[in-house]
């Protein structure tokens, strides 16, 4: 991480948040040493199976950093276990109004409001067919109505691996004005009579004991209804009048600590009868451990990485790895072991 932290970051940060994106994505089109750049843990160990998928370890990349799919391939190399595209939607959009991301330095967190912004699930679908597969690649999905959902997933799902049905983006109202719980439910019954391939459903947070109850209930309804995985969570709502849109979600270490309580709560719920992706501040070893040991099967990173740059995926994987070869374990023995 040395030259990152030397050259990198600072050029990135001195830009404003999403002309830094832009930019970290154009050098992800560029063909660089991505394999040493990520230095990724190649050992045995590590290997996870998730949904039926051979994974060769648990960390993936988290949706919202590569929302076209024209990166994954890069992205691959740098050494994730999997990596998630998107989140993409049936037609193109073009976000909230800017500016839509703003940073947390001292929490090592970030807030956004982006809105969804994509190409559509045509055009994503076509990159996606250009694309190298590097590593296993799921689509994460989102939309307003049953319909369009259930295209989107028609037109992404012979490109990837697995979907990721975003039901939970605290940007865009997926179900602000209707039964969250019924809609769910639908949107399970009408992909499942269609899809091939694993289907995951990320869930929002919860803090509250209402909130609490009603994420339960998603999961329950998830897993009644055939869903393949869990995502845990999504980012925070929070308020920041420096967004144009005065809200967003919050991302980072500053809500680590609730990924871990979501985690344990919702594995508990559903009796560890369905795999969990961990999302959500996890910024090194121990903390993919502590998720890992909450019941997580895998964990997913996006803020860490721009925090501490594509060398996290090197030392998260090295960390894990170091522990299970002295606990002498595969890595799934410690999944709920906490």
């Amino acid at each position: 991480m040395g030259l990152y932290w030397a050259v990198a970051k600072p050029v990135l940060f001195a830009l404003p948040p999403e002309a830094a994106h832009r930019v970290a994505n154009r050098l992800l089109g560029l063909p660089l040493p991505w394999e040493r750049i990520g230095g990724s843990a190649d050992d045995p160990l590590l290997r996870v199976k998730l949904a039926g998928l051979e994974l060769p370890n648990p960390v993936g990349l988290a949706a919202g950093f590569d929302k076209t799919g024209r990166r994954l391939g890069a992205l691959g190399r740098l050494g994730f276990g999997y990596v998630v595209g998107g989140t993409i939607t049936r037609a193109p959009r073009r976000g909230n109004p800017k500016p839509r991301i703003a940073r947390y330095p001292r929490r090592c967190s970030m807030v956004n409001s982006m809105g969804l912004p994509n190409p559509g699930a045509e055009t994503a679908a076509r990159w996606l067919a250009a694309t190298e597969r590097t590593a296993p690649r799921f689509a994460s999905i989102a939309d307003q109505g049953l319909d369009e959902t259930v295209s989107a997933h028609a037109l992404l799902e012979p490109h990837v691996d697995a979907i990721e049905l975003n039901a939970s983006c605290p940007n865009v109202s997926w179900g602000r004005d209707r039964d969250n719980e019924a809609h769910l439910t639908e949107l399970l019954r009408e992909l499942g009579a269609r899809r091939a391939k694993p289907l995951f459903v990320k869930l929002p947070p919860f803090r509250t004991d209402l909130e609490r109850k009603v994420v339960l209930r998603l999961a329950e309804i998830a897993l009644e209804g055939g869903a393949d995985g869990l995502t845990c969570s999504n980012t925070r709502p929070v308020l920041d009048t420096r967004l144009a849109i005065g809200s967003g979600g919050l991302s980072g270490k500053a809500v680590f600590e609730d990924t871990v309580r979501i985690v344990r709560e919702v594995r508990r719920a559903t009796e560890g009868e369905i795999p969990i992706n961990a999302c959500g501040g996890i910024f090194s070893a121990e903390d993919a451990l502590s998720c890992i040991e909450a019941g997580a099967t895998t964990v997913q990173v996006y803020t860490g990485m721009l925090y501490r740059g594509p060398g996290l995926v090197g030392e998260i994987t090295s960390g894990l790895a170091e522990t299970v070869r002295s606990r002498r374990l595969q890595i799934d023995a410690l999944i709920g072991a906490a």
